[in-house]
């Protein structure tokens, strides 16, 4: 705090804030995360630095540096590591085909179900652009009237999945190991239009790397289309 009000006292003294003097109060304050009371503190600070210092001839400048000092003290908030989306609406099915459509290198989908023609269209355009896509689902649903699997396996995406009984049930993708999709949404028309469902685009390293790590030996246990 101390030296955070020094900084204040001097580019006054000059009668110049400095995009110097501005970066090193906002770097002060970014090393010394500061609670409400604390910058509450300062803004007065400001104004009695402000009070003491103005005279006739300098009142503009004096305006112009309350400005320019209490915006040094504002440290703005880190961009957001996830966002939810719900349905029935497109909410959800604008999230996975922007994520589709944002991939540059790598796609990893790892779905119980595939037979909406929009998000169908999506990862066909990807692949035809050079993005690796490897497509894990579940065996039962591929057969279901509408589903997309095969056409999607007819353009030589690499498709896997079990060959059990039971349901390879996940719902997640992961972009170019940035960023990853997983919720309850199914992949499908009716989801869109009708079922009550959730995802969450998140770009948290280690849920990401958790979610590659299974991807990973599924993979090696699934079975090729």
């Amino acid at each position: 705090m101390d030296e955070i009000i020094e900084n204040l006292r001097q580019s006054i003294g000059d009668e110049v804030l400095s995009k110097a003097e501005r970066k090193s109060i906002k770097a002060l304050v970014g090393e010394q995360p500061l609670d409400e009371n604390q910058l509450n503190f300062l803004r007065s600070k400001i104004y009695e630095l402000a009070n003491e210092k103005v005279n006739a001839n300098n009142n503009n400048f004096i305006l112009d540096w309350v400005k320019s000092a209490n915006s040094a003290l504002l440290i703005p908030e880190p961009p957001a590591l996830s966002d939810a989306y719900f349905s029935p609406g497109e909410a959800c099915r604008n999230a996975i085909i922007n994520q589709i459509n944002s991939a540059t290198k790598q796609l990893n989908i790892c779905v119980f179900t595939i037979s909406d023609d929009s998000i169908t269209d999506a990862i066909i355009t990807s692949h035809k652009r050079g993005t690796q896509i490897r497509i894990i689902t579940d065996n039962d649903k591929s057969n279901d009237e509408g589903s997309d699997i095969d056409h999607i396996a007819s353009e030589g995406i690499s498709v896997k999945m079990d060959r059990t009984p039971n349901h390879m049930h996940h719902k997640f993708m992961v972009t170019d190991e940035k960023a990853m999709i997983t919720g309850s949404y199914n992949w499908t028309r009716s989801a869109a239009k009708f079922n009550q469902e959730n995802i969450i685009v998140t770009k948290e390293a280690g849920l990401i790397k958790s979610y590659l790590n299974e991807f990973d030996n599924l993979w090696k246990v699934m079975e090729n289309y």
